[in-house]
């Protein structure tokens, strides 16, 4: 029996249904005839997420395959993973349900992609399976969501249309929503990753060496960029900023790390930041910061994190799901600031004598972040494995990358551009007249 094209996997959850009605238009367009279909432990569930999703798209979904696969039961994942020659992987908190999903999948030979924006999980897989990946000639690609492809392959388009060479590039995350907006934004998944991420951020550490150790670290040359930990005014799109705690800025080096190896790019540094309106959005911020951080430090902390998620996040995140027609209400944008050299050295390691001369400004840009930017990132993102695997990194032989050198020289920028998520390059400009 042939095998499916993509299978969801975790199809009952909030981001793995959503996803659905993604799969069924890009599928079929552009002359694409893919086949698909979901998994997950409940029969009766993923029935009912056809029958919901069908509904809403309304399409008739019930022919579509399902298949049974739970994180438990590995001989169950392998099973799946058999089925298909790519699994998207919707099944978190990925610390506790990712790796078995990913062993099954190297060990049939099916490509694996996820939306996890969690740095622990990501590390050990590249540690893990790396090697295995490319030997199969599979590609294990994380953080296809939200966390980090606006801005990881955002940057990676910067320097792509930078006449010269980009020394740094500093990335500024805004959201806001049409009118005013009542209940959570963000599903409880999300919440319980970030949760036990910062309370196991120690053990992050070790993980490190033993990737330092494996994979060539990257040199920084000068000059170096400044990184600011304390409120400040934002260098583009104005508003107020503070240094962002998600994994964007560790995605987004390890690409440019990458870069380096692979293609001789003088690696740019980076740093991310969230920005807000107003000095006062920017002290209440740090206020639910700190106390975040105090309680990810203990046993009982975390207890009280993960049991009163409205309380700690004002209303941000909360167990019961986001509401449709307030998370599509909500947008979001990265904005880009980069410096350089109008004048392109031979060699990766060659140093520049003069100051950097030239500015480069750009934004991503999109609708409801958590569950219509990710779901339209990462089913792209998996037909562009199928679709165009010789355009990928490593020239298609597989292995496990960072969203942004992974997709950086295939159509996944103008496909996202098509969906919604636009990017698009403001102005190169002498830094002179800035």
């Amino acid at each position: 029996m042939a095998r499916l094209d993509i299978i969801i996997f975790g199809a009952t959850g909030f981001t793995g249904k959503h996803c659905i009605p993604y799969v069924v238009n890009a599928a079929k367009e552009n002359g694409r005839s893919l086949t698909w279909g979901i998994a997950g432990r409940s029969e009766d569930k993923l029935k009912a997420v056809l029958k919901e999703m069908g509904d809403k798209i309304e399409m008739n979904l019930e022919s579509i395959p399902i298949i049974i696969a739970d994180v438990e039961n590995q001989e169950s994942l392998q099973n799946m993973a058999k089925k298909a020659r790519l699994v998207i992987n919707c099944c978190g908190p990925y610390r506790f349900f990712g790796e078995p999903v990913v062993k099954a999948c190297v060990e049939s030979e099916t490509h694996h992609i996820d939306v996890s924006g969690e740095p622990q999980y990501i590390t050990q897989v590249e540690l893990d399976y790396h090697d295995e990946a490319q030997q199969k000639g599979i590609y294990l690609i994380s953080a296809c969501g939200m966390d980090s492809i606006p801005t990881d392959l955002g940057i990676i388009h910067l320097q792509q249309n930078f006449k010269g060479t980009l020394n740094s590039v500093e990335t500024y995350l805004r959201a806001w929503s049409e009118g005013s907006v009542k209940g959570s934004l963000v599903n409880y998944g999300t919440w319980e990753s970030a949760v036990y991420g910062l309370s196991h951020w120690n053990e992050l550490r070790s993980l490190k060496k033993k990737f330092d150790e494996k994979f060539k670290k990257t040199p920084i040359y000068p000059p170096k960029l400044k990184h600011k930990v304390l409120p400040h005014e934002s260098k583009v799109g104005g508003g107020w900023a503070l240094p962002f705690m998600g994994s964007d800025r560790s995605i987004a080096r390890r690409s440019q790390s990458i870069l380096y190896e692979n293609d001789n790019v003088r690696p740019a540094q980076i740093d991310t930041y969230i920005a807000f309106p107003s000095v006062l959005a920017v002290v209440v911020v740090m206020l639910y910061g700190m106390v975040f951080g105090l309680l990810s430090r203990c046993k009982c902390g975390v207890k009280l994190l993960l049991a009163y998620p409205e309380w700690f996040s004002g209303g941000f995140f909360s167990k019961k799901p986001p509401q449709e027609d307030v998370i599509d209400k909500c947008w979001f944008s990265v904005d880009f600031y980069g410096e350089g050299w109008k004048e392109k050295l031979a060699d990766k390691d060659d140093q520049y004598t003069t100051p950097v001369d030239s500015v480069i400004t750009g934004k991503v840009k999109g609708r409801n972040p958590g569950y219509g930017v990710t779901c339209l990132a990462v089913v792209l993102a998996g037909i562009v494995i199928l679709t165009e695997k010789e355009k990928m990194v490593n020239n298609g032989k597989g292995g496990v990358y960072s969203p942004g050198i992974a997709f950086a020289k295939t159509s996944l920028v103008k496909q996202l551009n098509e969906g919604g998520l636009t990017f698009e390059i403001e102005s190169q400009v002498d830094i002179k007249s800035v």
